[in-house]
């Protein structure tokens, strides 16, 4: 039985082929033929597949695209998408025939995709919606931000939307400097008609960076990992930049990683404890040890 993630790409996956084939689409037999409320169809459309360009009517509610696209461009188009929700790497080739046989009936399509668990978020759609808008326009913005038990005012100017983990995030700046926002934290948005010019360095730093900890000064960690568990870490990068340093004649690695924050690598080392430990800085490995004492006196 395909998992909601699943359920969804292939229902997204099917509108825009739809849409690229030509056809004007329509709300309420859409929502029936996929067995969702119209809402989400809604949200579908006008949110997630906003990028495509998509025309609409609102009197019968029909939508279609703005202009009709060759084949080529519909293979363009889902690589785009797929790049932009983290997936254009899941399968090795993604053609017309992957597309298509991914499309038939779980019974016949030969795949099943365990995607990642998505953090439940009462993020204000609008508010979302409204933030990109300022976005793309390089409009600052104002809000309230709540953080540690204390509500704070800022003004920023706003570079992108990062989901890191599930969870969604404003890059912006603040004080010349990087920061990051959790969305749930915001309230009382205001965007304003104050224009900004983007600098194309922050541009480049923001899209490269691997996680919402972002730094012009980041800390190598070098870690060993024992031979136990070792094939999960040569199978695929589980550290933000990780890098394999030696391999040991018992079969454990030692391996390095950059970090801008403790966050970005306590949990996981506590993850995999205790096959994994902190050979250095000797703070960071102190911290871990702290940590973990005091949770064993509670």
């Amino acid at each position: 039985m395909l998992n909601r993630n699943s359920i969804l790409a292939s229902r997204l996956a099917s509108i825009i082929l739809r849409l690229f084939q030509g056809e004007t689409l329509y709300l309420a037999k859409l929502a029936e033929e996929y067995g969702v409320h119209q809402r989400t169809i809604r949200r579908d459309i006008e949110e997630r597949l906003s990028f495509l360009g998509i025309s609409h009517d609102p009197k019968n509610y029909g939508y279609s695209l703005v202009t009709r696209i060759n084949k080529k461009s519909d293979i363009d188009s889902i690589e785009l998408f797929s790049r932009l929700v983290g997936v254009n790497g899941l399968f090795p080739r993604l053609n017309q025939e992957t597309i298509n046989s991914l499309l038939k009936s779980e019974h016949e399509n030969g795949v099943i995709v365990h995607g990642h668990k998505y953090i439940t978020e009462k993020i204000n759609s609008d508010d979302f919606e409204r933030i990109k808008k300022s976005i793309l326009e390089h409009r600052k913005i104002s809000f309230f931000y709540s953080g540690r038990g204390k509500e704070k005012s800022y003004s920023v100017e706003p570079y992108k939307l990062v989901n890191y983990n599930g969870i969604w995030y404003l890059a912006a700046i603040h004080n010349n400097k990087i920061k990051n926002f959790s969305l749930i934290k915001i309230t009382n948005l205001n965007c304003t008609f104050d224009t900004f010019i983007p600098s194309k360095e922050i541009l480049d730093k923001v899209d490269q960076e691997e996680s919402v900890w972002g730094s012009t000064q980041k800390v190598e960690v070098t870690l060993s990992v024992s031979s136990h568990v070792a094939e999960y870490f040569l199978r695929r990068e589980l550290l933000n930049e990780q890098e394999i340093k030696h391999h040991t004649t018992d079969g454990d690695l030692i391996i390095s990683t950059k970090i801008s924050h403790p966050t970005e690598l306590l949990p996981t080392v506590q993850y995999w404890i205790p096959h994994i430990k902190i050979i250095e800085p000797y703070y960071l490995k102190e911290e871990l040890v702290t940590t973990i004492r005091d949770w064993l006196k509670e």
